[in-house]
């Protein structure tokens, strides 16, 4: 069901879930697992392995159940540059909270830790070229219109895409997304706009 819309290259989540080791081992073993169970009632027992909404909405060895998919969330990192939620702190806690369940404390303090490391080089790596763009629109660069030329599409595939591919990879346990769909996708993308913004500056027009 979430699938549906959470899949494709602006929001992979889908894919991601797939190729972690949460998605691998469910797909491996869901015969054997109680998908009928009530929400409410939910135990690891019923659930050794998470689905999307055993980690953002169930009731899982009495957890609070939740319709509010982002109640659990702590950065918003659909955006461009992804910042703290204004309930970062709760929304934290509430999902280590689920991941308590079946890991060890160190364990889900190492995967956040990693987690926001990739949220903040990603970030930096956003910001660098959300600069770039800006001085080529004061540069008289670019035209007011959105999405009239070859760079802006690159750059909104930039972030929209690879980007959030990256973070989204590293809060999912979807390590070929944080580098290979991911900061790989980044880091070339980023070597493209910084020619194309060279060669506008050459030409003192627009492409």
């Amino acid at each position: 069901t979430c699938g549906q819309c959470h899949m494709g290259p602006d929001h992979a989540q889908l894919e991601i879930y797939n190729a972690s080791k949460h998605g691998v081992l469910f797909n491996a073993q869901r015969a054997s697992m109680n998908l009928s169970a009530d929400p409410k009632l939910l135990t690891t027992a019923d659930m050794p392995i998470p689905t999307c909404a055993t980690c953002h909405m169930s009731g899982l060895d009495g957890l609070k159940v939740t319709h509010d998919t982002t109640e659990r969330l702590s950065y918003f990192l659909f955006a461009e540059v992804s910042e703290q939620r204004p309930g970062y702190l709760s929304g934290q806690t509430e999902m280590q909270e689920t991941c308590l369940k079946c890991h060890a404390s160190s364990n889900v303090n190492r995967f956040y830790a990693e987690a926001e490391a990739v949220v903040s080089a990603t970030n930096d790596v956003v910001r660098e070229v959300e600069e770039l763009m800006a001085d080529l629109r004061s540069e008289g660069l670019l035209t007011p219109e959105p999405f009239d030329e070859a760079i802006e599409f690159l750059y909104f595939d930039f972030w929209h895409y690879f980007g959030r591919t990256a973070k989204h990879g590293a809060f999912m346990g979807g390590a070929d997304f944080v580098q290979w769909h991911g900061n790989y996708e980044l880091l070339l993308k980023r070597t493209e706009l910084e020619e194309m913004a060279a060669a506008l500056r050459r030409t003192g027009g627009h492409d």
